[in-house]
């Protein structure tokens, strides 16, 4: 099981892992990086945990539409999300979307929170990051 928090400041954390299968309580208001996309399941793992925001790779195994589907439940639950494209990073490793991922498709909770697709996902989701942090008074 991989899981690495790759980027810290005042308490805001984000971090990548496999499968949204392995996110913890502990990763509540995180943003959580995850490889895998079972869709609907992936979305409900990051709404149980309370993710600050998730990304996701933007299709399944057989690149269906799991990723708006997953975007769909995290909308829901009001957590801001995103998905990558295949063909800019290797939806297989979670860090790679992190540093070369390419915005996809966002819920309406992550448009509302200014992350665009098109935006280079390590950056957008840096400066949603610290928007927050801003909007806490930290």
């Amino acid at each position: 099981m991989y899981q690495a928090t790759v980027w810290s400041r005042d308490g805001m954390r984000v971090v990548v892992m496999d499968s949204m299968s392995q996110v913890e309580d502990g990763d509540a208001g995180a943003i959580v990086v995850a490889a895998s996309n079972g869709g609907q399941e992936s979305g409900r793992f990051g709404a149980a945990a309370r993710c600050g925001f998730v990304l996701l790779n933007d299709a399944g195994v057989g690149k269906d539409e799991a990723g708006i589907a997953g975007l769909a439940v995290l909308d829901a639950a009001g957590i801001p999300a995103a998905t990558v494209g295949h063909d800019t990073a290797e939806i297989s490793n979670g860090a790679d979307m992190w540093e070369h991922g390419v915005i996809s498709h966002v819920n309406a909770a992550a448009q509302a929170a200014g992350v665009a697709p098109g935006a280079q996902a390590r950056p957008a989701l840096i400066a949603f990051a610290q928007a927050r942090i801003v909007e806490a008074g930290t």
